[in-house]
């Protein structure tokens, strides 16, 4: 039977947008390592376990773990380096995990973060594209432009588009730097967001349509420690849950969610004994909103919330007056679904690496009564969940804690699927040379304006011919650079297969006059 596993303490580094606070990355681990020991007892480790998403390109190193351990004065510990793009802290934390629960080892450190500030935006967008299947990246697609498309699926389902899209967005960005500008370790602490801010043309420019820049997580430095052991203490790791998706959106089921989440979630409830999340009491939430839009998706992926319900729970109801964060009967520190409260990874910042590690350590800031921003400090909190998402939603994450004396029972829950079987390679896609002239249905579009090579806007679709979904970009852009996303959205289209192996598609011509009044509605949002 595997052995309980304690958190022993944790360090938190700021998180730094500046990129002058840290002089290397062993600086910062060593930093989160300082802090994580000035809050344990523990002072020796059978294991290292590193968590860094990508120092071979952002800093220029390898090897990393071994490194590590070097500077740290670790000579001589076994050390491994955990990578599964943005999910990485939670990774490591959960490998670690096991290795106290097999018997292997008493007491293991956990290192996990990035230092990413020494390369611009474009260069880091370029990094970071890299995590995306090689299909997508061959029509220009980054994370920001994929995440567009599983927005647009999920406003389009709630019926919500066009302005009301920008309202709910801009709501949560109200929310996210509430939070964070009260954490005085986040990236934007003391910085709050009006409302008013993500209507400014000039300072919110657009990124991948819908996502405007106040929608994206910041480049950022920042690491976490965490200390794991045997020896009991006062918050126990309940449950881990993690789970893949197809590399490529073409493959999968559904585009509005992340199924990868709820797999993932399925695994750590079963674990935990928990059959209905949504009966759990005293819980805190803290939800992987690289992009503005995972909050509510996030807690539809986890269980915790209605589809229907997920943005009024976390904004109240968006055709009313906005509501204070801090008052929100539901997602707020005094309600039953505190979720965010560090500011999340739009306002305590998004060091990829280490991100995931940061939920996990601020659930439990939580349930010790020490959360950095005291007014978001949760009373009595004693069971804590966070999800991670690593690439485009396809190598995601879910970690359960738990106050060591709670006295919730164990429920019977049906046993997830465990095991898998490669029964056969996925097949090589398929040439659309056939499809030329077909005629497709648009299921999402967005004009990629941050490009990972620097170039003019993109406007790349995602169509369904007969059953079978491509990509494809739009043959010639619209007049006045107007985003056609929107009256695109379940429009019929013609694919077009050029020479060269390129898919296009063009606009009908009864579509392309819509785009005028497009044009107006743009305006009228930027307040132009």
């Amino acid at each position: 039977m595997a052995r309980e596993v304690y958190i022993a303490g944790v360090g938190l580094t700021k998180v730094d947008l500046t990129g002058h606070i840290f002089a290397s990355v062993f600086d910062l681990f060593a930093e989160a390592y300082g802090r994580a020991l000035e809050d344990s007892n523990v002072r020796s480790f059978g294991a290292l376990q590193v968590g860094i998403m990508d120092s071979e390109e952002f800093e220029n190193r390898a090897n990393i773990a071994t490194k590590v351990a070097d500077h740290l004065g670790l000579r001589g510990i076994s050390a491994v380096r955990s990578e599964t793009a943005s999910s990485t802290g939670s990774a490591a934390l959960h490998e670690a995990y096991y290795k106290i629960a097999s018997g292997e080892f008493d007491n293991v450190l956990v290192l996990a973060g990035e230092r990413m500030k020494m390369v611009t935006t474009e260069v880091a967008t370029s990094i970071m594209s890299k995590t995306v299947d090689p299909e997508e990246r061959r029509f220009g697609f980054t994370m920001p432009a994929l995440i567009a498309l599983v927005t647009q699926a999920w406003f389009r389902e709630r019926g919500i588009s066009g302005d009301g899209v920008a309202d709910v967005l801009a709501r949560l960005m109200n929310r996210a730097h509430a939070f964070g500008s009260r954490n005085p370790l986040a990236a934007f602490y003391d910085r709050p967001e009006p409302i008013e801010n993500y209507f400014d043309a000039k300072r919110n420019l657009p990124v991948a349509t819908p996502l405007m820049r106040k929608d994206c997580s910041p480049i950022c430095d920042g690491a976490a420690a965490l200390i794991l052991t045997a020896s009991p203490q006062a918050v126990r790791i309940a449950g881990l849950g993690s789970a893949t998706e197809s590399s490529s959106i073409l493959d999968r089921e559904q585009l509005t969610g992340l199924d990868a989440t709820s797999q993932a979630a399925r695994i750590a409830y079963w674990r935990a004994g928990v059959r209905d999340p949504r009966a759990l009491e005293n819980v805190v939430v803290e939800v992987h909103d690289a992009f503005n839009s995972l909050l509510p998706i996030g807690l539809i992926d986890l269980g915790l919330v209605d589809a229907d319900d997920a943005i009024e729970i976390c904004v109240g109801d968006p055709r009313g007056a906005p509501l204070n964060p801090y008052d929100n009967p539901i997602t707020g520190p005094r309600g039953r679904l505190p979720t965010n409260l560090s500011g999340g990874l739009k306002a305590r910042g998004h060091p990829v690496g280490g991100t995931g590690l940061f939920q996990i350590a601020e659930n439990y800031l939580q349930m010790t009564d020490r959360f950095p921003n005291r007014a978001a400090q949760v009373p009595s909190a004693t069971f804590g969940i966070s999800n991670s998402i690593g690439g485009p939603g396809n190598n995601n994450y879910v970690t359960l804690l738990e106050a060591a004396g709670s006295r919730r029972p164990r429920e019977a829950v049906p046993a997830p699927q465990l095991q898998f079987e490669s029964r056969e390679r996925r097949p090589e896609r398929a040439a659309t040379d056939d499809l030329h002239g077909a005629s497709a249905v648009v299921e999402g579009a967005t004009t990629i304006h941050v490009t990972s090579g620097g170039g003019p806007p993109l406007h790349v679709a995602l169509l369904r011919i007969d059953g079978r979904r491509v990509f494809a970009r739009l043959e010639r852009a619209p007049r006045d650079e107007a985003p056609p996303e929107e009256i695109l959205a379940g429009a019929t289209v013609k694919f077009l297969v050029k020479d060269d192996g390129d898919q296009y598609f063009q606009i009908p011509p009864s579509r392309s006059l819509d785009l005028a009044g497009l044009v107006q509605s743009i305006r009228r949002r930027v307040g132009s």
